[in-house]
């Protein structure tokens, strides 16, 4: 087991070391896995996985790179989910590929481009350059996308030993309070309004496992502003990323009253007819919960049960399907607890 790095994310993509080219979904890959060999990394090999081909064997395929054609040999099959390894040997010509990056080019023996692979510092770049004893692996979730492996799987299925990272930290809001229940955001799915979060919890901690790639990670919380990191994840490797949430502030709101102390205001009209407003203010963002109930404490309705930011906030409620009668509205932060009538006449 290799010993675990550390490296510390800051929000607001701060970085403190401790030490793409998207595809059609649909699109037929060929190149699976590739590491270079040597201290020079003028070895390479190349694993092919084959979906699906007209051909039957891949006599006048080629690869190209940004300096070399090679043809590759005869009487190399293409059959259906087979595992090919190119290498050196499987060329009829030298074929070089530069440790610092890349573009590799796969052509049938008509001229069609059939797949193509970039990694390290060149264009369109996928993926660093795997170091020597690594692979780059392809994988596929929203779309195709390469991650880093410190253990090869070259001609078997890639998996992710030794292949993941963890990414952790905390959530706090303006005034540095821990937030609980906040959604990590940390993937999307195939369908792209759907994303896949981790939850904080009563510290405001969250920490997740994820593949060895490029990775996005960022804070949808409703009244903050969007705080997001991006960054390159490494095998073995654990990553602290803290967020620091700012409240949203309008164009007009830039001198905004922060209340000194918790309020809830009367609501308004009072009495009222069917609907009504009500006003609260909070010093600090906080869990808010604001219910209803009846004289006799029976419980009517829930009006509110979310963090808010700090600052005045007013919400509307729909007492249409009640009857006339004097009500009681509550508002809870933490230990605060305040109470107000109201009066529903129809």
């Amino acid at each position: 087991m290799k010993q675990l790095s550390k490296c510390l994310l800051l929000g607001l993509c701060v970085i403190i070391p401790w030490r793409s080219v998207q595809t059609n979904p649909i699109a037929i890959k060929f190149f699976s896995e590739l590491q270079l060999e040597g201290e020079t990394r003028m070895g390479w090999s190349i694993e092919l996985v084959v979906m699906w081909s007209e051909d039957s064997t891949m006599d006048g395929w080629y690869l190209t790179t940004s300096n070399d054609t090679s043809m590759l040999d005869s009487g190399i099959a293409l059959g259906e989910g087979a595992f090919i390894i190119l290498d050196a040997g499987s060329l009829q010509t030298p074929l070089s590929l530069s440790a610092s990056g890349e573009t590799i080019t796969l052509f049938n023996s008509s001229g069609q481009w059939m797949d193509e692979l970039h990694y390290g510092d060149v264009e369109n770049t996928e993926t660093p350059s795997p170091p020597e004893g690594y692979s780059i692996c392809l994988d596929y979730d929203l779309n195709h996308y390469w991650y880093l492996d410190s253990s090869p799987t070259l001609g078997g299925e890639n998996d992710t030993d030794g292949a993941m990272c963890t990414i952790e930290g905390y959530v706090y809001d303006e005034a540095g309070n821990p937030i609980e229940g906040a959604n990590v955001r940390h993937a999307m799915t195939n369908h792209v309004v759907d994303s896949i979060y981790v939850t904080t919890d009563i510290l405001g901690y969250y920490t997740v496992d994820r593949r060895a790639r490029r990775l996005r990670v960022d804070v949808p919380l409703a009244g903050y502003e969007l705080t997001d990191t991006t960054f390159q994840g490494w095998p073995n490797t654990t990553y602290q990323v803290d967020f620091n949430l700012t409240p949203l502030v309008g164009v007009d709101d830039k001198d905004v009253h922060i209340p000194e102390q918790f309020e809830l205001m009367q609501n308004y009209p009072n009495p009222f007819n069917a609907s009504t407003s009500i006003q609260f203010g909070l010093p600090t963002s906080s869990q808010v919960r604001i219910d209803v109930l009846k004289l006799d404490g029976r419980h009517v309705a829930n009006i509110l049960n979310q963090r808010m930011s700090s600052g005045n906030h007013t919400l509307s409620w729909d007492a249409s399907n009640l009857s006339s009668g004097i009500y009681v509205y509550t508002l809870r932060a933490g230990e605060i607890n305040i109470t107000r009538k109201m009066i529903l006449l129809k």
